[in-house]
């Protein structure tokens, strides 16, 4: 099984605007902000494509009781942030969909299904979602998520997955796009693009 095939987390609560997915991973293999990733949907007839905003660490007993000691041995701080596995939610919005057609930037028709595995996109498959840009409308106005600093990690990770030859040329098409979307409100459009710049 290759890192991209190994699941990062399963779908514990979903619509269609997004899912929260749920994971023990060590932490070097915990999903990073603005991660793309894949969740199986209509069984089995499309996968929802999700941009991950939010990760957060569910109660762990052990860790509360640690916290509340006065002094944590070292052995006890390595057990807890580097042996155990801590388990992590993560939330993703929905940016999109694959079926048998290839993608649609838009929301999906189903959510995920509960239990679901979630996949991170290969780097190819980033590149093809983000070839086309429309997947940006959907991320503006969404209420109680970081949306401008969403936006900046997924243009960021779409860039990286290019060969350096084309990874300028799709930051510049990219901010044309945001400069457009967000043409009437200067502030937050200068600060979006300092967050893409190269």
């Amino acid at each position: 099984m290759t890192a991209d095939d190994r699941p990062i987390g399963r779908v514990t609560r979903c619509s269609t605007r997004g899912f929260v997915g749920a994971v023990r991973l060590p932490e070097p293999e915990w999903p990073v902000f603005g991660t793309f990733c894949r969740a199986e949907a209509q069984q089995g007839r499309s996968q929802v494509i999700g941009l991950i905003y939010d990760l957060s660490i569910e109660d762990d007993e052990l860790a509360r009781q640690l916290a509340a000691s006065e002094a944590i041995r070292p052995e006890q701080l390595a057990d807890g942030q580097v042996n155990r596995q801590v388990p992590v939610e993560y939330r993703a919005l929905a940016v999109g969909y694959l079926n048998g057609g290839g993608f649609t930037q838009s929301l999906p028709p189903q959510p995920p299904l509960t239990l679901a595995p979630v996949h991170r996109l290969s780097d190819e498959q980033v590149r093809t979602f983000t070839e086309r840009l429309d997947f940006l409308p959907l991320m503006l106005n969404v209420p109680e998520i970081p949306v401008d600093d969403l936006m900046a990690a997924a243009i960021r990770s779409a860039a990286a997955v290019r060969p350096e030859s084309e990874r300028r040329g799709y930051l510049v098409r990219a901010a044309a796009e945001v400069a457009r979307l967000l043409g009437r409100d200067l502030t937050r459009l200068e600060s979006l693009l300092r967050a893409v710049r190269p």
